[in-house]
């Protein structure tokens, strides 16, 4: 079992334990009303950065214990980033539902909650609190890309679809999904392979956001990506593992 089956098949365990039936969190779905428009944000600025907010990883352990994801939203606002994304996957990536909340509480941008989506469940937490989900080709069928992707835009959610290679992008092609993540990193093995986004990126259309995630370490690897088309990014441990995070985003936006 490759790393990316561990990680789903904690996720279904970790679903299962949860006893707070879907009625429920649809009740408290109808009680919100302030979601942010995370593509558009994303799509109107002329270099969009999705600044995450990741604590760790299984690649890299535990390096960001520290963290405040409040303050750390702040920042990253402050730092001219287009959106937050917060790592929710408690056991892998040392995650939490209640990150989120506090990031998105403690500024004006859309956020994102990345994690491993396998239920419709999953997407009804993130519709009480998130204004995006990402939902990951590789993990999941074609049909449930469908139908979570479906429930998403039901819930006012945008939905950052992920792919790595021509299989996922061969499994969405029904679709044309209008917000593309691809990503360098192999989540089977967690390796990087920064020429995978710029072999991909021309299988998607003008009409399409498409962004760059994982392994951006530097203005010169924007500039790398910027050069084969990508206008949107989504940077992590970069950012989480440095502590003048707003220098490194003006840095990397180039002012």
């Amino acid at each position: 079992m490759n790393l990316l089956d561990q990680i789903i098949q904690q996720r279904k365990k970790d679903i299962a334990a949860k006893t707070l039936p879907v009625s429920e969190l649809q009740r408290q779905y109808r009680e919100r009303s302030d979601f942010r428009p995370f593509r558009q944000t994303l799509q109107a600025k002329q270099t969009g950065i999705i600044a995450e907010i990741k604590r760790g990883s299984p690649a890299r352990g535990l390096f960001a214990s520290h963290l405040n994801p409040a303050a750390l939203a702040a920042e990253y606002e402050t730092g001219g980033a287009a959106c937050v994304s917060v790592l929710t996957e408690e056991n892998f990536f040392f995650g939490s539902m209640d990150f989120l909340a506090a990031a998105r509480k403690n500024c004006s941008l859309p956020v994102l909650q990345k994690d491993f989506i396998v239920s419709e469940k999953q997407i009804y937490e993130a519709a009480l609190v998130a204004d995006a989900v990402l939902l990951i080709a590789r993990c999941l069928e074609t049909a449930q890309l469908r139908d979570y992707h479906q429930l998403a835009a039901e819930l006012k959610l945008d939905a950052l679809v992920e792919v790595f290679d021509e299989n996922d992008i061969e499994k969405i092609a029904p679709f044309h999904f209008p917000l593309i993540g691809i990503n360098s990193r192999n989540l089977a093995t967690m390796d990087i392979d920064r020429d995978n986004v710029k072999r991909l990126f021309g299988a998607f259309d003008e009409t399409q956001t498409v962004v760059a995630a994982s392994g951006i370490k530097s203005r010169a690897d924007m500039k790398m990506l910027q050069q084969a088309g990508f206008r949107c990014f989504l940077i992590g441990e970069y950012l989480s593992k440095n502590e003048n995070r707003i220098a490194l985003l003006k840095e990397l936006l180039g002012s």
